[in-house]
């Protein structure tokens, strides 16, 4: 019996350069992404995740925005402002991985992301003869969920650290029925198992 747990202990701490199975991880992101053609975006975030077994993990990601898209109109004399970024963004994501070599692993991922935008601006209210009599700050939020994907690499350092880079596809921009971009993201982090 000794041997059983001696031998059960010693294989639930071995760890390959591959990945641990049946075991959580926590970390950190960063990433761009672009609204074809004119907004870009930063975030920041982490992830928890459940890794089942070598080839599949469920995650959830958090982020807020770091930077966004911000101009202003009204012609060659600057009328009024505009400013959006992400408030909040959260994903729940399937990840498929499969390796490629000892420390490095392709994988997919397919889920839910929602996207809480928030647009601060400065308009200006003119009089019955055309000069401003005033200015109008507004503050206003938007939210877009749908389906995303994406494929990613990841490389483990060690056996609780990894690093990784992935691409995914986001819902579409649509804040009205008339206007519809496509939006992108590129994120780089780290995972910790433990």
């Amino acid at each position: 019996m000794k041997k059983l747990l001696f031998f059960t202990l010693l294989a639930s701490t071995y760890a390959t350069t591959v990945c641990a199975e049946d075991s959580w991880y926590i970390g950190a992101f960063y990433n761009t992404q672009e609204i074809s053609p004119v907004r870009d975006f930063n975030s920041a975030g982490f992830i928890a995740g459940y890794q089942y077994n070598e080839y599949f993990a469920l995650e959830t990601r958090f982020a807020a925005g770091t930077s966004g898209y911000s101009g202003s109109y009204g012609g060659t004399k600057p009328e009024g402002s505009y400013k959006e970024d992400i408030d909040t963004q959260a994903s729940l994501l399937i990840k498929a991985s499969y390796p490629l070599f000892d420390s490095f692993k392709v994988y997919g991922l397919a889920g839910y992301s929602n996207t809480k935008l928030e647009i601060n601006g400065l308009g200006q209210d003119k009089g019955s003869v055309g000069t401003i009599t005033d200015d109008l700050p507004f503050k206003r939020s938007e939210s877009e969920s749908g389906f995303s994907y994406g494929f990613g690499l990841d490389y483990q350092i060690n056996a609780q650290l990894k690093v990784f880079v992935d691409y995914q596809i986001l819902p579409d921009f649509e804040p009205n029925s008339s206007f519809s971009r496509s939006w992108k993201s590129t994120t780089i982090g780290v995972n910790y198992s433990f």
